[in-house]
């Protein structure tokens, strides 16, 4: 009889230490808290899974200042290409800015840690909402591994100092994963070709508009749950944002 009555509480004993387990869990980690997941992540990201797929990526890395993300977007030989109108590129005429260059920026933005620019409190990156699919048109890449989206750009950034905004257009030059020149970082994470993830191999940019420094400053409601009255508006291109952040 003792026996039979343990067998049948042995299925509650178990229950019970189960639901403690799972209190406990959810005390010390929940990884759908976005307090959790990173500053500003409460969605799941997109599949790179075409080239147009690695742009939404692109933006929601933004967005969510998600670096992890990030670092899985370029491929090894990846350059990120100053438009001509752009003086903040002359550094980079010669010496292009690579893969090593962007996450330096990008970590910068997203997480803080340079000498003067204080981390995003707030970023919005919005890009168009139909991408149209191109071909590569550089020599050698017009094959159905290599493809071009060209997009309108509206980036807005959010600091305790200022507002940054970035208009204009971009050119992204996206690769196939089983051609892709994969960085070495990824590729002892286990990231290897793949026929079904893309890259961005390279970011050719269009919003030097203005120059350098930007429009004189111009005072703008402060965004929600800022302690300053008014944020000063900062116009850059998209490589002049980087470069200072670099």
């Amino acid at each position: 009889m003792t026996r039979r009555i343990s067998a049948l509480a042995r299925p509650a004993r178990v229950a019970v230490a189960l639901a403690a387990a799972l209190f406990l869990l959810a005390g010390c980690f929940n990884p759908f808290d976005p307090r959790e997941a990173g500053p500003g992540i409460s969605s799941p990201p997109p599949a790179a899974d075409s080239p147009g797929n690695v742009l939404r990526l692109l933006e929601w890395a933004y967005d969510n200042r998600a670096i992890a993300e990030y670092r899985e977007l370029f491929t090894d030989d990846y350059r990120f290409v100053f438009s001509v109108l752009d003086p903040y590129g002359n550094a980079y005429r010669d010496v292009p800015w690579t893969r090593e260059d962007e996450l330096i920026s990008a970590t910068h933005l997203f997480q803080g840690g340079h000498a003067t620019e204080p981390a995003a409190s707030s970023i919005i990156l919005d890009l168009d909402r139909n991408f149209r699919v191109s071909s590569d048109p550089r020599p050698g890449k017009g094959d159905r591994m290599h493809k071009n989206i060209r997009t309108s750009v509206i980036l807005t950034i959010v600091d305790p100092n200022k507002e940054t905004r970035v208009t204009g257009f971009a050119s992204f030059f996206l690769v196939r994963g089983d051609v892709a020149l994969i960085p070495e970082e990824l590729r002892l994470r286990g990231f290897g070709p793949d026929s079904s993830r893309w890259y961005v191999e390279r970011w050719e940019d269009d919003t030097a508009n203005i120059t350098p420094g930007g429009n004189p400053a111009v005072a703008r409601p402060a965004a929600a749950g800022m302690s300053s009255p008014s944020l000063t508006l900062f116009r850059v291109s998209w490589g002049g944002l980087k470069v200072i952040l670099r």
